[in-house]
C-alpha cells in the first residue's frame, strides 16, 4: 500500500515536472517568438527607411539634373555668344590686315611723291634766266607739280580716312574682347556650379545603390570579350533585355524622334555621314569642330552604356536614348557621365579640349544618318 502511494507521489511529482517543463518550453517559444516578430517588425522599419531614404536620394539626384539641364542651358547660349563674337572678331582681324596694306600702299605712294617733289627742288634758281630754251620742259614740269598736288590731297584724304577706319576697327576689336572676356567669365561661373552638382550627383547615386558598380564590372567584361564597337553593342543590347527580363520591368521606349535633338556640342559640321575621310574610309557619323572647352550635353534621356577607353577610342561614349538608338561619342577631353547612370537631356556630359567631335547614331549595330536624329 505504501509502495503504491509512492509510485502514485512520485507520477505526481514527475507529471508536474513534466508539465512545468512544457510550459516553460512553451513559454520560451513564445517569447523567442516575439524576439523573431520583433526581429521582423525591425528589419521592415529599416526596409521602410532605406525605401524612404532611396526616394529622397532619388528625387535629390533628379533635382540635381534638373539644376545641371538649368545652367547647362545657359552654358551653350553663352558659348553660341562666344562662337558669334570669334567670328566676328575674325572678321574684324581681316579687315584690319587688308587695311594695314592699304596704308602701307599709300604710305609707299606718298613716299614717291615726297621724292618727285626733292628732285624738282635741286633744280638751280637761275635754272630760267641760264636756259630760256627750256622753258617747255619747266612748263611741263609745272604740270607734273599740279597733278603731284592733286595726288597727295587725293592720298591725304585716303589716308585720313583709313586711319579713322582702323581707329574704329581696333575700337571694335577691343569691345569684341571685351565681350568675349566677359562671357567666358560667366560661362566659368557656370561651369563651376556644373561641377558641384556633378559631385552632388555621383555621391548621391552611389549611396543610392551598389548596382553601379555591378554594371560597371559586366560593362567592362563585355569590352574585354569585344573587338569592334559593333561586337560590343550587339552584346550591350542582349545583356539590357536580359536585365529587363529579370527586373520584369520593360523600359517605356518613346516613339521614334526625328530630326528633333540639338547637337551635343555646339560647332560647325566638318565631315558628314558617308563623306570619304583622309584615309579614305567613309564616315559613320558627324565630325564637329566646336570652340576650345566647349561642354557637351546629352542629346536625349538616356541611359549611360559605356565610359571610358575603348581599343584606341579616348573618352568614347555610349548611350541608349529614351527612343532606342545608342549614341556614340568620342573627342572629348573630359567625361563626367558614368556606366549605369541614367541622363536627362541637356545634361552636361563631358567637356571638349581642342579637338574635333565625333557622334553617331545607331539602331542596334547599324549606323544611320545622324541628321535624320539632330536638328541641324
Amino acid at each position: 500500500m505504501l509502495n503504491n502511494k509512492f509510485k502514485i507521489i512520485v507520477w505526481f511529482l514527475c507529471g508536474n515536472l513534466i508539465f512545468s517543463h512544457y510550459v516553460f518550453a512553451a513559454k520560451n517559444d513564445a517569447n523567442q517568438l516575439a524576439k523573431i516578430n520583433k526581429e521582423i517588425e525591425k528589419k521592415k522599419k529599416a526596409t521602410a527607411e532605406l525605401e524612404k531614404q532611396k526616394k529622397q536620394l532619388s528625387k535629390e539626384i533628379l533635382e540635381t539634373q534638373n539644376k545641371m539641364v538649368s545652367i547647362a542651358n545657359n552654358v551653350t547660349k553663352y558659348e553660341k555668344q562666344l562662337s558669334g563674337y570669334d567670328k566676328q572678331l575674325s572678321e574684324l582681324r581681316f579687315k584690319e590686315r587688308l587695311l594695314n596694306k592699304k596704308i602701307e600702299k599709300n604710305n609707299a605712294k606718298l613716299i614717291q611723291i615726297i621724292a618727285v617733289f626733292e628732285n624738282i627742288s635741286q633744280v638751280p634758281k637761275g635754272y630760267l634766266l641760264i636756259s630760256p630754251s627750256r622753258i617747255d620742259t619747266v612748263f611741263q614740269s609745272s604740270i607734273l607739280l599740279r597733278t603731284l598736288i592733286e595726288q597727295l590731297n587725293v592720298s591725304k584724304i585716303e589716308f585720313k580716312k583709313d586711319l579713322s577706319d582702323l581707329i574704329k576697327l581696333k575700337d571694335d576689336i577691343n569691345q569684341a574682347k571685351a565681350s568675349i572676356s566677359k562671357l567666358n567669365s560667366k560661362v566659368k561661373k557656370e561651369k563651376d556650379k556644373i561641377a558641384d552638382l556633378i559631385k552632388s550627383k555621383k555621391t548621391a547615386q552611389r549611396k543610392l545603390t551598389s548596382e553601379q558598380k555591378k554594371t560597371k564590372k559586366e560593362i567592362d567584361k563585355l569590352v574585354a570579350e569585344s573587338k569592334t564597337i559593333e561586337e560590343f553593342l550587339k552584346k550591350a543590347e542582349k545583356l539590357r533585355k536580359e536585365k529587363e527580363k529579370q527586373s520584369k520591368t520593360k523600359k517605356t521606349i518613346s516613339k521614334k524622334a526625328t530630326g528633333t535633338f540639338p547637337l551635343p556640342v555646339d560647332g560647325e559640321i566638318i565631315t558628314y555621314y558617308g563623306e570619304k575621310k583622309t584615309t579614305g574610309v567613309k564616315s559613320k557619323g558627324l565630325y564637329i569642330k566646336p570652340r576650345s572647352n566647349s561642354q557637351v550635353v546629352s542629346p536625349s534621356d538616356a541611359d549611360v552604356v559605356f565610359a571610358g577607353n575603348f581599343y584606341g577610342y579616348k573618352n568614347l561614349l555610349i548611350l541608349h536614348s529614351s527612343d532606342d538608338y545608342y549614341i556614340i561619342m568620342g573627342g572629348m577631353n573630359r567625361v563626367f557621365a558614368e556606366e549605369g547612370q541614367t541622363l536627362l537631356a541637356g545634361e552636361p556630359i563631358g567637356e571638349m579640349g581642342n579637338s574635333e567631335f565625333y557622334v553617331e547614331i545607331r539602331d542596334k549595330e547599324t549606323p544611320i544618318n545622324p541628321l535624320k536624329y539632330f536638328k541641324v
